[in-house]
């Protein structure tokens, strides 16, 4: 397999740059995606967005091996929608990725955890080069003008990061109510429902305590005249898994900037994910390996610690919901302090923004709705209704999610631990990574609970599907 190229060609050598980038498209109408992509967020003719006043003006200064750590996340996330996936044995990419950054020293021994952790979280090889920027640049941080900073808070305590889905809402609630004293940072991706789904989010929270901040950063490609060619949105790879290394690379500038500004150590940086997805364990052999996201697992959170310490960042990034299921989140978090729309105007849809309503078909819509019925809240309209009447959509890529999900929660529910254990030996790789395997076990068997009694209790078709599952589980 070629790789595809992906050149950021700001601060590059222009003989590199000439090298690197023979081949790309010089302007946006090609009619395909190109083979080498060059990309370019600081000059007029810059072909992405990516927009930090906000940041340094709530969080304070970036650091030079900051920047680099931003700069080389834009180019992880931008480079994963450059270059599409094939289909079957094609679904694993590979690319060459080329980033220019100011502590060259640095990212030389912060190589192999890099390449580890994109690895890890999109299962793509992806060969990293890293050119130290030519000598006398000095490009100023990246600034768009859609960025309105927001007002400097002197004591942020923690970094919360807000992706508008229901666990980080939550996630926010905790610590407001605990007394903590956040700032809140989202990736504004050119997603319009996602941006309002954030911006939502800030309003709840805003009913609980005033006292934090909130930072959109936008990071986005955007097309010009003049701008080197980047492939339409028809073009681009839909599944994203590398968005949360930006997210965790926000965190982490955000923590960085408050601990240099304020004096102090970096604060930690939150990330909320309920205990299910964290664990990531495939729903059936098929969803194995790449086709299986890792967006919050403990190895990528542990070895994004590891790149940290490597850069010299102290900040740790955590998961407290790690133990706890979606179900539980709502139930004992967000239904006693916020009133029924204002979670109804969060998002959890993959294919946020690409239709009118949320899908009702894909795997975070199935949990959601199950969810809210479990926590005792009111169920949403969907654009497909997969647990009332799952037959409809036979033959369809929602009606395999649906049964995936029925037969892994059959196997929850009639296995015991030990069974669960030698039968899905990934439980066992998230000791390594300081996490309690029982207590992962136990939160699997209470959502397998919660979906049986759910099933049962509101879709007849759907609790057929499941006894099914379960007789031959």
């Amino acid at each position: 397999m070629t790789p595809a190229r992906v050149v950021v060609v700001d601060g590059l050598d222009p003989a590199v740059r000439a090298s690197l980038c023979e081949g790309a498209q010089d302007a946006v109408g090609g009619a395909a995606a190109p083979q080498t992509v060059c990309l370019d967020w600081h000059s007029p003719h810059r072909n992405c967005r990516f927009g930090l006043a906000a940041l340094e003006a709530a969080s304070g200064p970036i650091s030079p091996v900051v920047s680099d750590l931003l700069d080389v996340a834009a180019a992880v996330y931008l480079a994963d929608l450059a270059v599409p996936r094939g289909r079957n044995e094609q679904f694993i990419r590979a690319i060459d990725l080329h980033v220019p950054v100011r502590v060259p020293d640095a990212w030389a021994a912060a190589a192999d955890d890099l390449g580890r952790l994109i690895y890890l979280l999109t299962g793509d090889n992806v060969t990293l080069t890293f050119h130290p920027r030519a000598s006398g640049d000095s490009s100023p941080l990246p600034r768009s003008p859609q960025d309105r900073p927001v007002a400097a808070v002197a004591d942020y305590d923690c970094v919360c990061l807000l992706s508008g889905g229901l666990d980080s809402l939550a996630g926010g609630v905790a610590l407001l109510h605990t007394g903590r004293r956040p700032l809140f940072v989202s990736h504004r991706s050119g997603n319009p429902t996602s941006a309002w789904a954030q911006r939502n989010a800030a309003l709840a929270l805003g009913k609980i305590s005033p006292d934090f901040g909130h930072v959109q950063v936008s990071l986005m490609p955007q097309r010009t005249a003049t701008a080197p060619a980047f492939p339409t949105p028809e073009q681009r790879e839909v599944s994203r898994r590398s968005r949360s290394l930006v997210f965790l690379a926000l965190g982490a500038a955000a923590a960085a900037g408050l601990a240099a500004s304020q004096d102090c150590d970096a604060p930690p940086v939150y990330l909320f994910e309920n205990g299910v997805l964290t664990a990531a364990l495939p729903f059936a052999p098929s969803r194995s390996g790449a086709l299986s996201t890792r967006s919050t697992h403990p190895a990528i959170l542990d070895l994004f610690n590891s790149l940290c310490h490597r850069l010299g960042l102290s900040a740790p990034i955590l998961n407290p919901f790690l133990y706890r299921t979606k179900g539980e989140i709502l139930a004992d978090i967000l239904r006693p302090n916020l009133p029924v729309d204002d979670l109804q105007a969060t998002v959890s849809c993959w294919m946020t923004g690409r239709r009118h309503r949320a899908c009702g078909g894909c795997v975070p819509c199935l949990l959601r709705r199950l969810s809210m019925l479990a926590a005792g809240l009111p169920d949403e309209v969907a654009e497909l209704d997969l647990l009332g009447s799952p037959s409809t959509f036979r033959g369809t890529d929602a009606y395999v999610n649906l049964v995936d999900l029925l037969g892994y929660v059959a196997g929850l529910r009639s296995r015991t631990e030990l069974q669960l254990l030698l039968e899905m030996p990934a439980l066992l790789d998230l000791q390594a990574h300081g996490v309690s395997v029982p207590d992962v076990v136990a939160v699997l068997k209470r959502f397998g609970d919660e979906v049986a009694d759910v099933v049962h209790t509101h879709f007849p078709e759907a609790a057929r599907l499941l006894a099914a599952a379960s007789s031959s589980a």
